[in-house]
């Protein structure tokens, strides 16, 4: 059972019902993280929590509450409406989804400071459909009496977390303990995992104080924490969120990244960073201004074009550099912002909207199969599946075993071969070969009162259905290949067999209504 750090809140968790979702994120949109209804001024106490949907030029699609009550296994997610450092919005590593870290208290909880035996610090995990999942806690060992300000994640299995404490902590989905990994530097502000798949922090501590990488690969278990060369004498630095980019194809791995720096003076705003042989160095700044402090950032990659979507406390940026690698941005300084969050209401964390990834077919087994096999096909992102199909021909009864795997029984509606398809939300699979139906050697006594002549056969075959109507006709050879495709019986009732068709034994298909008869003939 999930301890949840009170009995009132054990109690109200046996008894809720569960947690619902928004509407599904739409591609290439922007989300930021807002605290605040706009009720009342922000306080240091919880805040209500919302994801605001915006398009690049700044039109509100839909804004997304967080739980301000515990909801089956899901915590509540707020945040304190003063501290900026909060409320950090990352997009998982393939995608998919979106991580938000906050307190699971009710509005008006004091929160700042507060032991994490009496406010659990809840990492949330939205869903590109627009599900939202609050029942991963770190533990009452993690971020105690500080703010948890971030987590990311690879692919929604599990979180690495950070904060004003406790240093970069991991674990599994859905779990209230963490691990450390990194216990210095102990406060960080934003972390992200590049493209090149290793994770990475932004801090202000010394001696870490701008980027760093936290071991190598996705670590599960204590690691090194190096400052990234060059950044290691950006001694007047104020990193927040960042954003790498792979833009050279002469550079191995991820080569450009661009850091959220919260300075309102010289040097504040959006910096870009290029990898040269072998040390980052700055290319150049996006200018912020005296009022205008950035900390939220995402970015999409087109080419060498990236997008970016910053944010500050006050308003939504969006710009576009397209100047590629170890070359300043094109934009110096951020454009006016397209969309502001209100009174009573503050912006804090962005990122581009999470995405369903399109389905793909690896294989299935077995290739060939009467009705009545069961078939495997083996894909990835199967999750959501809305339809699956044979040559066409739907299939009703399929079973969404994992991401990767799906079962299903040919029915007899399958009257041909043909490829494998797989429909979810994010797009359409086919498989490269096609499942061949196989009829059973043995003649089935479907339709009674069937009668074919002559039989042997050498020209054509004569087809006496047992009542008026349409009916198709196939034919194939004992293995269950097709050797003539469906086709409407002819109201003369007579199928001609080609003359290129070998001598020997077939299985004749007649189908007719619902009903599909299999008659053995012999071509002479």
């Amino acid at each position: 059972m999930k301890y949840l750090y009170s009995a009132g809140l054990l109690l109200a968790t046996l008894a809720a019902p569960v947690l619902a979702s928004a509407a599904p994120f739409q591609p290439n949109n922007i989300v930021v993280a807002r605290v605040g209804d706009g009720s009342a001024a922000l306080t240091t106490a919880a805040t209500a929590v919302f994801l605001d949907e915006y398009t690049p030029a700044g039109r509100l699609v839909q804004s997304v509450a967080l739980p301000t009550s515990i909801t089956g296994n899901n915590f509540p997610l707020t945040a304190n409406g003063t501290l900026t450092s909060e409320l950090i919005l990352t997009r998982s590593a393939d995608g998919r989804y979106l991580v938000l870290t906050g307190y699971g208290t009710a509005p008006g909880t004091t929160v700042f400071n507060s032991a994490a035996t009496d406010v659990a610090r809840v990492i949330a995990l939205i869903g590109a459909d627009g599900s939202i999942d609050t029942s991963t806690s770190p533990g009452a060992d993690a971020f105690d009496g500080a703010s948890i300000r971030a987590a990311v994640t690879a692919d929604g299995s599990s979180f690495y977390s950070v904060g004003s404490a406790s240093g970069v902590r991991y674990q599994a989905f859905g779990t209230d303990t963490s691990t450390p990994l990194a216990p210095a530097p102990a406060s960080v502000r934003a972390i992200g995992i590049g493209a090149n798949n290793n994770l990475y922090l932004a801090t202000t501590t010394s001696p870490y104080l701008g980027l760093s990488q936290v071991g190598t690969g996705l670590p599960t278990a204590a690691s090194t924490v190096a400052v990234l060369p060059g950044f290691a004498g950006a001694t007047d630095s104020s990193p927040n969120s960042f954003y790498f980019a792979d833009l050279s194809a002469d550079v191995p791995g991820v080569d450009v990244v661009y850091v959220a720096d919260d300075r309102t003076t010289a040097g504040g705003g959006i910096q870009k960073w290029s990898l040269v042989n072998g040390s980052w160095v700055l290319s150049g700044t996006i200018a912020g201004s005296a009022s205008t402090a950035v900390r939220g950032l995402g970015g999409r990659t087109v080419g060498t074009t990236v997008t970016l979507a910053a944010t500050s406390a006050g308003g939504l940026f969006v710009l576009t550099d397209a100047t590629g690698y170890n070359v300043a941005p094109s934009v110096v300084a951020l454009p006016t912002a397209v969309a502001t969050p209100g009174t009573n209401k503050a912006f804090r964390g962005a990122a581009m909207a999470p995405v369903v990834l399109a389905p793909t077919i690896t294989s299935f087994t077995p290739a060939t199969g009467a009705v009545g096999t069961t078939v495997t096909i083996t894909g990835t992102n199967f999750t959501g599946a809305t339809a699956v199909s044979i040559g066409g021909q739907a299939i009703s009864g399929y079973t969404v075993v994992s991401a990767t795997s799906i079962t299903l029984v040919v029915p007899a509606s399958v009257a041909a071969s043909g490829p494998l398809t797989v429909v979810t939300p994010g797009g359409t699979a086919t498989s490269t070969t096609s499942f061949s139906l196989a009829l059973a050697a043995a003649a089935s006594q479907a339709l009674p009162g069937l009668a074919l002549y002559p039989n042997p056969a050498t020209d054509y075959v004569q087809v006496s259905l047992p009542q008026p109507g349409a009916a198709t006709v196939a034919l194939r050879d004992l293995t269950g290949r097709q050797v003539l495709a469906p086709q409407a019986l002819p109201a003369s009732q007579r199928l001609r067999l080609p003359a290129s068709l070998a001598a020997g034994i077939y299985l004749l298909e007649v189908r007719q209504g619902s009903e599909t008869a299999v008659r053995r003939i012999e071509k002479k």
